[in-house]
């Protein structure tokens, strides 16, 4: 799965499907666009980036979310 830049077409997070249910889904990210996220140096922000930036994230399947794709289907 793959959050994309709204303008630029890229993917800006890189995650897999971790649960599946009726209402939605959950994506845990696994990796994120250093320079659009402005990544800092210091070990504080290399921990709040994995807290926030590497979480897990619920989407429901009625709401159009239209920066998500699809990056492998197997």
């Amino acid at each position: 799965m793959g959050l994309q830049h709204p303008s630029e077409h890229k993917n800006i997070k890189t995650g897999i499907v971790v649960y599946q249910g009726s209402g939605g889904f959950n994506v845990k990210w696994m990796s994120y666009d250093k320079i659009f996220f402005m990544e800092k140096e210091d070990v504080i922000f290399e921990e709040l980036n994995k807290l926030y930036l590497l979480s897990t994230q619920h989407f429901k399947y009625k709401s159009a979310y239209t920066c998500l794709s699809l990056i492998n289907a197997s």
